[in-house]
This record gives C-alpha cells, sequence and structure tokens, in this order.
C-alpha cells in the first residue's frame, strides 16, 4: 500500500519529485501563494499560526512552510487557513503543492480543481496541474496543463520547460526542442533547459 511522505517529516524532506528519470527530469518548480518575500517577516515569529496573535497569517505560515518542505507543517498550516476560509483559493493551492511534495498526486488534484472553480485563469494551477498530471505518468493531461498556464502566462519558462521534457519522454523531439528553445530565449540563465536543448540536439547528429 502506498504510505504518504506527509507521515514521516524526515522523509518528507526528501519528495520523490527530485528523483531523476535517466539522465533528464523536469523541472518540480511549485508555485506557492503568496510569494515568499511578502511572509519574511513573520520567519521569526515564535508563536505559530495556532496562536491566537497569529490565527490571521496560516496562509502566509503555510507559504514559508511549503518552501522550506516542512510539508507537516505546511500541511497544518494550510488547514488552518481554509478552516477560516474554506474558500480561499491560495491556500488550496499551497495545500495542492504540499500533496505533490508529499507524493499524494491525487489529492492534490482534488485541491487544485476546487482552486481552478474560484481563481480559472491562475496560470499557477494549471502548471502545478501538469506536475501532479506527470508524475500520475499522464503525459498527455500534463503537456496540456502546461500548455493552459502558457496561454495565460507567455513568459511561463518553466512550464515551457517542463512541457518540453514530456514531449521528449514521448518521443516528439521536435516539439521538444521548439519548448526548450522557448525556455531559453525567456530565461537565458534556465541550465536545466540549456542541457535538454543540448542532449536533444546532439541526438539529431
Amino acid at each position: 500500500m502506498k504510505r504518504s511522505l506527509i507521515t514521516d517529516p524526515v522523509r518528507a524532506m526528501i519528495p520523490r519529485a527530485n528523483r531523476k528519470v535517466g539522465s533528464a527530469a523536469a523541472l518540480i518548480v511549485l508555485m506557492i501563494l503568496p510569494s515568499i518575500s511578502c511572509s519574511a517577516q513573520i520567519r521569526g515569529d515564535i508563536g505559530g499560526p495556532h496562536d491566537p496573535a497569529h490565527a490571521d497569517r496560516a496562509l502566509d505560515w503555510c507559504a514559508v512552510h511549503l518552501a522550506r518542505k516542512e510539508l507537516v507543517a505546511a500541511l497544518s498550516d494550510c488547514d488552518h487557513a481554509l478552516a477560516r476560509d474554506p474558500k480561499s483559493a491560495a491556500a488550496l493551492s499551497n495545500r495542492a503543492s504540499v500533496w505533490i511534495l508529499a507524493g499524494e498526486e491525487k489529492r492534490a488534484l482534488v485541491d487544485i480543481e476546487a482552486a481552478l472553480v474560484l481563481t480559472p485563469d491562475d496560470p499557477s494551477l494549471y502548471y502545478n496541474r501538469g506536475l501532479a498530471n506527470a508524475r500520475l505518468g499522464d503525459r498527455r493531461k500534463a503537456i496540456e496543463d502546461y500548455s493552459e498556464a502558457i496561454r495565460r502566462k507567455p513568459d511561463f519558462a518553466v512550464a515551457y520547460h517542463n512541457r518540453g521534457y514530456e514531449h521528449e519522454r514521448l518521443g516528439q523531439a521536435e516539439a521538444a526542442i521548439f519548448d526548450y528553445r522557448r525556455a531559453l530565449a525567456i530565461t537565458p540563465e534556465l541550465k536545466p533547459a540549456e542541457e535538454a536543448l543540448r542532449r536533444n540536439l546532439s541526438g539529431r547528429l
């Protein structure tokens, strides 16, 4: 029976998302809301979101713990934020990110679908859904999701990279090369895209 990494804080720090397939891997860069820069001021706080003094900042705590990959704490904080506001798309999105890192992609999809009802034009939700579908082995759905994210955010370099990776795994070299080139045009310092492009071009020689 599959065991969730959420139940084991030590293993949760080394999620499946970091494991490579062959010589390449999709970039597991989760979209965390709100941005950590907006939450930096709470990093030194002691009480946490369940302290009454911080009850209105559970979402910020969720984002901070998630960025640190402290999954048990992040999950608790996201749940706390959703208890206060069940229609918080950001809390649903962040909890989905926790589930993805924990290897619970189906649970992530449930939260993403709920968040999409609330904010259907958020590119980060389609991107994270692409990550979840890719890790469930549905590469074609992942490509569709990354395409939706790109349609809403044309400069989404990591989405281009990950779509290229899924094309590559499906043997669609031309589409993969296009996406890797586009990712590099947007973000020239994106080394995984540079390496992937070199790998695919060398295979054509």
